[in-house]
């Protein structure tokens, strides 16, 4: 084992106060750096107040708070909040890939701290591996290069008041995921989805027979509520999850937009006012009509082929 401080230097961010700046959108200014554990740390978009700027390349670490030692390497340059530190790796060859390996190495040793013991100053002296192992060099960063074009053209939402009322039991079956301890399933192949809002709602993959096919919604009742995702692979689903199963065929354009429209009605509801079956079937949502009073299913496929980073799903 070796200390951090043999691989990289180390210092403070610049510690600002983000009421204190003003905030822009991309692509003015720079990145604002906290210790969230979500979106690289960036939690704003800010004109800097002067030029000591963190790097792209370079790695930010939470001291403290519910994200201490969350670990990212930065793409662009930025600025930091408080209780942040900035590494630059010693070795300027150094890859992504590594800065990647160390950045995991960092985040494993997370148990050591908490809301007393912040990593300020043990950072700079905590032991990780002394090499990156064959495995993890030879791993490639996936990259976003060409994919952030749209699949079509941008299409304009229309007026709200063209849309129309639809219950989800009229548009899909709603379904119960099925229960299943953690003691009963081992590590496999096939997707475990459960109550989270997180990477498509994957909690664990396991060896269990999926029990719901590609092609459908899971909306979490109870956990995360209403955080829809749509599935494009079979996948096994707890009972803390309903099924939307599609009663006319959808494709995966359609069910993204609905998947999104899903999301804005879980407000309405509560651990204490849980969606249930009953209700998820009775719950109206909002969708862009034909004159005819059908859902305008070519209409939403359009809109979200439309959007940024729609080549990144689109078929090969």
């Amino acid at each position: 084992m070796r200390r951090l401080d043999s691989i990289f230097d180390i210092r403070y961010g610049q510690s600002l106060e983000l009421n204190a700046l003003k905030q822009v959108s991309a692509p003015d200014g720079v990145n604002f750096v906290s210790r969230a554990m979500r979106n690289n740390g960036v939690t704003a978009r800010v004109v800097p107040p002067n030029s000591n700027l963190g790097k792209a390349g370079e790695i930010t670490v939470a001291l403290s708070g519910n994200g201490v030692l969350s670990s990212f390497v930065q793409p662009e340059d930025f600025v930091t909040g408080f209780h942040v530190m900035i590494l630059t790796a010693r070795d300027p060859k150094m890859s992504l890939e590594e800065k990647m390996w160390w950045c995991r190495c960092i985040w494993e040793n997370r148990h050591r701290f908490s809301y007393g013991r912040q990593a300020n100053r043990t950072l700079a002296s905590l032991l990780v591996p002394d090499e990156m192992p064959d495995w993890a060099a030879s791993m490639t960063v996936p990259t976003h290069d060409g994919l952030s074009a749209p699949v079509g053209s941008h299409v304009q939402l229309p007026d709200l008041s063209t849309w129309s009322d639809f219950a989800l039991g009229e548009l899909f079956e709603v379904k119960k995921g099925k229960r299943v301890t953690k003691a009963a399933r081992t590590a496999g192949s096939t997707r475990f989805i459960g109550a989270s809002d997180k990477r498509n709602g994957i909690t664990d993959h396991c060896d269990l027979v999926p029990n719901f096919e590609a092609g459908t919604l899971t909306v979490p009742y109870n956990g995360s509520v209403g955080f829809a995702f749509y599935q494009d692979k079979p996948y096994f689903a707890c009972d803390d999850i309903q099924v939307l199963v599609p009663r006319t065929p959808m494709n995966k354009w359609v069910l993204l937009f609905i998947a999104t429209m899903v999301r804005y009605e879980k407000g309405r509801f509560t651990y204490g006012y849980k969606w249930h079956m009953a209700r998820m079937r009775k719950t109206t949502i909002k969708l862009p009509a034909t004159s005819t009073g059908d859902p305008d299913w070519c209409f939403m496929e359009s809109f979200m082929k439309g959007l940024p980073f729609s080549a990144a799903i689109a078929d090969d």
